[in-house]
């Protein structure tokens, strides 16, 4: 394999990974809409809205924040996903990779916290950080994301109502930063692995439009995806190491993700008595 097809891989194998990984949060922690008694009203719910964050160390793979809307929970109106990852993930980050006395905080984080220069292919998948999030983040989430200057940001679902603050923002005042921005798309698929949740992916997002066309706005959209949601969580804990398929460096920093995401789900690997999985 090349190196540009090899590369290629792993950004696909992580990018699966993180939409498993977000799926079987959304799952797991569904918080059912509560219908009003006035029927103008929009859904509210118990914790918050059915919008999930993933934040990935794109130098090792590893998870360092997984978080859920909790607006009502905390009966606060920052309390976004995106908000409270990065907040667990500059913890993790600063215990992780310290800032050291010659280093001021404003170089810290413009620098070393979730970015690192370089504009090859490879710098947005091995330096820096990437965000994956259910729903494209709103305007307080993007600039809040371009002020962490967070290498790469991934998004499930386009918001077409709150969405696309984030390349207005960058182009007026991050400019020279070397970030990247944009929908997931698995659409190659260099594994049976990959199919398998490529079909998934695929299978959400014709159900997205019917959900669309019943008027239903984008931020409540996964209250009616839980179907969908029970599948990408089914193929998650069916899926061993062994169906990685990176070599080298990109399966080791592709299996710590794959670890962490397990751990952090509650899920365990299948012992090697479990009968064989067979993707197709």
């Amino acid at each position: 394999m090349d190196i540009a097809a090899d590369l290629a891989l792993f950004r696909a194998e992580r990018d699966a990974l993180a939409f498993l990984g977000l799926l079987s949060s959304l799952y797991l922690r569904f918080d059912p809409p509560i219908s009003p008694e006035d029927s103008a009203t929009a859904p509210t719910h118990f914790q918050g809205l059915n919008i999930h964050a993933l934040i990935i160390d794109n130098v090792d793979g590893e998870v360092l924040a997984l978080e859920h809307n909790q607006i009502h929970a905390h009966q606060s109106p920052v309390e976004h996903a995106e908000q409270r990852a990065l907040r667990m993930a500059i913890a993790r980050i600063g215990a992780k990779r310290a800032r050291t006395p010659a280093t001021t905080v404003e170089d810290y984080y413009r620098t070393q916290m979730f970015y690192d220069d370089g504009a090859e292919d490879a710098d947005f998948l091995q330096r820096g950080a990437t965000i994956y999030t259910s729903l494209e983040p709103c305007p307080m989430c993007a600039t809040t994301i371009l002020v962490c200057r967070v290498k790469r940001t991934v998004f499930l679902l386009q918001d077409t109502t709150f969405g696309g603050e984030w390349v207005s923002a960058k182009n007026q005042y991050y400019k020279k930063y070397n970030l990247a921005y944009g929908q997931l798309n698995l659409s190659d698929a260099g594994s049976p692995f990959l199919t398998q949740v490529r079909n998934i992916h695929q299978t959400i997002s014709r159900r997205v439009e019917g959900v669309r066309n019943d008027k239903v706005i984008d931020t409540l959209i996964f209250d009616h995806l839980m179907e969908e949601l029970q599948t990408g969580f089914t193929l998650f804990c069916q899926l061993t190491p062994d169906n990685l398929t990176t070599r080298g460096d990109h399966n080791t920093a592709n299996t710590r993700t794959f670890d962490d995401l397990r751990r952090i789900c509650n899920v365990p690997i299948r012992p090697p008595t479990s009968p064989e999985i067979h993707f197709r």
